[in-house]
């Protein structure tokens, strides 16, 4: 039994042995069979390919330290010698390119690529097929986070890029196209869920990241400027793979980095969300007090102001984009009186649409109604002089879903209005659609409907300044109470010539409400003339005798407060 168990024993271990010399030989001979000219069949995205086909027949035209180039067969045949010749100096500088500064420059960035380990070694496989002209190219992945854009792919993670390319482009372009899909990879490794639109976003900053953009005239942020410049309308999340899909993103992300720095869309892909959440973490973790609500509400009025001036945020700072600004949707009122114009429209999360009025003559009104369940909270608007000069406003539905604003001197002072609807949150349903109206009208005033809306507005801005005297003394008492608890309640009458803790809350109070009710800002805990003056104003704000005696009827307004 001992002897059974011992050959058993012995047999069993000679069949590994052999199977795993075995296994390794058969790598490494596979391996070792990789040579210039070895013929390969690759899976290729049909709806990218110039004839529309689903494989491609290639030839391994180039080994390097960190690349294999496989071409389409066919195309090499028909290329004369000068082309061919060229086509390998193209990729022997594209290849110094990728090793010296591609690779270490966005892995030291954002990390290591996802790479199986294709063919028993570490090398990229870089395929290069006849696409249609708009595309430079893409990859295919294996369990990809996007499937419907990038099927399954033969062997692992491979980079595809247009034939032609190499030819026609130059050495910045092309190795633009190369770093754009390897971040792909990058970001396959690093957060394989992430959305698809801010996937893009980065791996479309790779151009000025690696500083391919020199040539203006060349570059890919130029066309995708062009191809921005045509939208009046953008949806963020909604991704069709266009080439305004491909602008929207790339301004974006030159518009965070602007603002934020690389920073942003490096912590963004490790971070453990995807998409808005991941932005969110990251804006947090690099101690930034806006979230991605905010950041999207400034960088949609920056595309229709791009100006410094008018807001820290409504603009972009980078050189090549200073003289941007888009072309928004124009309607145009007729001059006539009592000319008007109504619209309904939709919007959904994460959208934005500039719209712009001109025409009507003297005074405008322009109104809007948000119905309650959309989730519009602000509409920027931005008044043009007929010098080109820009003020901007906001239209505030926090209190009410219907609010308006008068335009004067539209024809002789002004000339435009523009508009921005949007919605910052994913409302109540994520691809829910919402709508609002607006609706604007030249309107005919005599002196006296002059007077009546000019004391209307006065009115109006009266109950505003009520309205932040109210919030200061809210938060007031916030501070009070948080300052010591025994500020929490006012419990006995304080006078003038009293000295006492209680006192000092009461001039901590008066302080924290502002410089209208306490300019002195004095907190020693004695009742003086000055606190007696800021009590009699305390008192005359809240419609009390004004005594400067803090009794029982001022000590129940503050206490009502906290």
């Amino acid at each position: 039994m001992i002897y059974r168990k011992l050959k058993f024993s012995f047999c069993l271990g000679i069949f590994f042995f052999i199977l795993i010399i075995g296994l390794n030989t058969s790598q490494e001979v596979f391996a070792q069979d990789i040579h210039l000219g070895q013929e390969r069949s690759f899976n290729i995205q049909f709806d990218y390919d110039f004839f529309g086909r689903a494989n491609t027949e290639t030839e391994l035209i180039k080994i390097t330290n960190k690349l294999y180039f496989y071409a389409d067969k066919e195309l090499l045949k028909d290329l004369s010698s000068g082309n061919r010749q060229e086509i390998d100096n193209k990729l022997y500088s594209l290849a110094n390119e990728f090793e010296y500064k591609i690779y270490p420059n966005l892995t030291r960035t954002f990390g290591n690529e996802d790479n199986p380990g294709i063919d028993n070694n570490s090398r990229i496989i870089v395929v290069l097929h006849k696409m249609k002209p708009t595309i430079g190219g893409y990859i295919q992945a294996e369990d990809h986070y996007s499937a419907q854009l990038y099927p399954r792919s033969n062997m692992g993670q491979i980079i595809y890029l247009n034939f032609d390319d190499v030819l026609l482009l130059s050495l910045d372009n092309l190795s633009y196209h190369l770093a754009h899909e390897f971040l792909h990879l990058i970001t396959l490794n690093q957060n394989p869920k992430e959305e698809i639109w801010l996937n893009e976003a980065r791996a479309e900053y790779t151009e000025t990241l690696l500083g391919y953009g020199g040539q203006w005239d060349q570059s890919s942020v130029r066309n995708r400027l062009q191809q921005f410049l045509r939208g009046t309308e953008l949806s963020l999340l909604n991704w069709n793979n266009s080439s305004y899909d491909y602008a929207k993103v790339n301004l974006l992300a030159h518009y965070l980095v602007d603002f934020y720095d690389v920073d942003i869309l490096v912590d963004s892909l490790k971070s453990p969300f995807s998409g808005i959440d991941a932005l969110n973490y990251a804006f947090k973790k690099n101690g930034f007090s806006e979230d991605f609500s905010i950041v999207f509400m400034n960088w949609v009025i920056a595309n229709a102001v791009n100006n410094c001036s008018l807001g820290e945020k409504y603009c972009y700072q980078s050189s090549f984009l200073q003289d941007f600004t888009l072309f928004p949707y124009t309607y145009y009122l007729p001059i006539q009186n009592k000319s008007s114009l109504s619209v309904t429209d939709s919007i959904k999360n994460w959208e934005a649409k500039w719209q712009k009025i001109m025409g009507g003559s003297g005074m405008i009104k322009l109104k809007f109604t948000i119905p309650e369940q959309t989730p519009i909270d602000k509409i920027p608007y931005i008044i043009e002089s007929v010098e080109g000069k820009k003020t901007i406003g906001f239209f505030d539905f926090s209190a009410t879903n219907i609010q308006e604003v008068y335009i004067e001197g539209m024809g002789a002072k002004n000339k435009a209005v523009y508009f921005i609807p949007f919605i910052a949150s994913f409302g109540n349903e994520e691809n829910k659609t919402y709508y609002y109206s607006w609706e604007v009208i030249n309107v005919e005033l005599n002196k006296q409907q002059e007077e009546e809306i000019i004391q209307a507005l006065l009115k109006k801005i009266d109950e505003l300044k009520r309205q932040v005297v109210l919030l200061q003394t809210q938060i007031a008492m916030q501070k009070t109470y948080q300052n010591s608890l025994s500020c929490s309640i006012f419990s006995q009458d304080l006078y003038y010539g009293m000295n006492s803790s209680e006192v000092e809350c009461l001039q901590q109070f008066l302080v924290n409400i502002g410089n209208d009710i306490y300019p002195e800002k004095l907190v020693t805990g004695y009742f003086g003339p000055l606190t007696q003056a800021a009590v009699q104003r305390y008192q005359a704000f809240k419609g009390i005798i004004t005594t400067g005696y803090f009794g029982p009827l001022t000590r129940i307004a503050a206490n009502q407060n906290l």
